[in-house]
């Protein structure tokens, strides 16, 4: 893989795909026009830019509804999302289903766990 998709890889992963640069500034970053930067990040993982950035905020995004005290709303701002609707659509988008009822079916996996564990 290239070493500058590979540290853009780096990048998106570590800031859990909460970038504060757009596009073209990333390809300044590279070295690299913005074309070829989008270019070749689809060739060498197969996904484009922006759907890879989602995937990785929508798995950040999975991972804190699993906390039930933090709210759908502050864990939309910590993934980067100003407007919850945004959100909400991304996360439909990447995992067919809100994160409200990704977080009520997440409850009821451990209910049901902890029933299973007091039988």
């Amino acid at each position: 893989m290239d070493v500058r998709i590979r540290i853009l890889l780096r990048i998106i992963d570590e800031r859990a795909g909460v970038l504060q640069l757009s596009s073209r500034e990333l390809a300044n970053l590279l070295g690299l026009s913005e074309a070829r930067v989008l270019r070749l990040f689809t060739s060498e993982t197969g996904k484009h830019l922006r759907t890879y950035v989602r995937e990785v905020k929508m798995t950040r995004a999975a991972e804190l509804l699993k906390d039930s005290l933090i709210p759908i709303k502050m864990i939309a701002a910590h993934c980067g999302y100003s407007v919850v609707s945004n959100f909400y659509r991304d996360f439909k988008i990447v995992y067919g289903t809100s994160p409200k009822q990704m977080r009520q079916a997440q409850m009821g996996e451990a209910f049901c766990m902890m029933a299973l564990r007091s039988l």
